[in-house]
């Protein structure tokens, strides 16, 4: 049976001694990490949206391409393909900087998966919708603009949550990377001080994170279910 004993648990993974002089370091890498996750956020909605309606346009020739990238990114991890953009691009004499290149790369991955979940959803709306913004005078920009997009957009708001947790979560690949993120900050110091306790804070401020994005995107689920 195993023995535990609660002061020696805390000493280990709550150790706030360890913490004093450091949480400088760990917020400074919080905010790299929500700048990361933000700008990717962002990019990769906007993205994927338009995928998802080159998609929809049924022209073979983009839907093979579209295809085959998002088989592409389903079967490359991600670090791998920000070891590509950030070591090898070098070698043709493309260079990004570490945050450029983590951006590029979770918003590169992530519009892959927005793009079908977006196209999902708007493929979901009655055919009739579209007639009847043709036979209202309504362009195809205006269609998308005004009836398919704000209606797809609350239908695959549950997906989009699930992929906006999962970019802030790819965040932490840039630990590969000269970029002092959160997960990176925290094992700086808990290397250097041998304790694993800066890595619990640094959870728990993923939290921090994701706690509230979580409520907010609740609030538009329960929002959009009332202007149904």
């Amino acid at each position: 049976m195993l023995d535990f004993d609660i002061n020696e648990i805390k000493h280990i993974f709550f150790n706030m001694e360890v913490m004093e002089g450091q949480w400088g370091l760990l917020f400074s890498g919080l905010w790299v990490t929500v700048k990361i996750a933000a700008v990717s956020i962002i990019f990769s909605t906007i993205l994927g949206l338009l995928v998802a309606i080159v998609r929809i346009q049924n022209n073979s020739a983009y839907n093979l391409l579209l295809i085959a990238y998002l088989e592409f990114c389903r079967a490359t991890p991600i670090v791998v393909a920000l070891i590509v953009v950030y070591f090898g691009l070098p070698f043709l004499n493309i260079t990004f900087s570490p945050f450029q290149s983590a951006v590029i790369v979770i918003v590169f991955v992530h519009t892959a998966y927005i793009g079908e979940a977006f196209r999902s959803g708007i493929l979901a709306i009655n055919k009739s919708q579209n007639e009847a913004a043709q036979s209202l005078g309504l362009n195809q920009i205006q269609t998308y603009q005004y009836i398919l997009v704000p209606q797809a957009f609350r239908i695959v708001l549950p997906t989009l949550a699930n992929q906006w947790t999962g970019i802030i979560k790819d965040t932490s690949i840039c630990t590969i990377l000269a970029i002092t993120e959160l997960l990176k900050a925290a094992q700086i110091i808990a290397a250097w001080k041998a304790n694993p306790t800066p890595l619990v804070m640094s959870t728990l401020m993923y939290l921090l994170i994701l706690i509230p994005l979580t409520i907010f995107t609740m609030r538009l689920e329960k929002n959009a279910r009332i202007k149904k």
